[in-house]
């Protein structure tokens, strides 16, 4: 084989590892961006949710709020009246 031939086929191969290098490099950034943006649509919805249940806990507190005043009136609406003694 002569030296030319040997350039030849060394130049190739080099080109050849360079493009599928870049071409695997493109996809690799691809792939980042891709996750990038699906973790920052996961931190939006996880944003929603936290706060549809802080809203949730609000009302479940007002809920009880109520539930326990109801409950202190129906006591003392129906709270049995003493016998006086005499």
């Amino acid at each position: 084989m002569d030296w030319t031939q040997t350039l030849t086929i060394i130049a190739s191969i080099a080109g050849i590892i360079t493009g599928y290098a870049f071409l695997l490099n493109k996809r690799i950034d691809d792939t980042n961006k891709r996750i990038d943006d699906l973790r920052e649509d996961l931190n939006r919805r996880m944003d929603r949710l936290e706060q549809r249940m802080d809203r949730l806990e609000q009302r479940m507190d007002k809920l009880e709020d109520e539930i326990k005043e109801i409950r202190m009136l129906l006591y003392k609406v129906l709270e049995v009246p003493h016998k006086e003694e005499k």
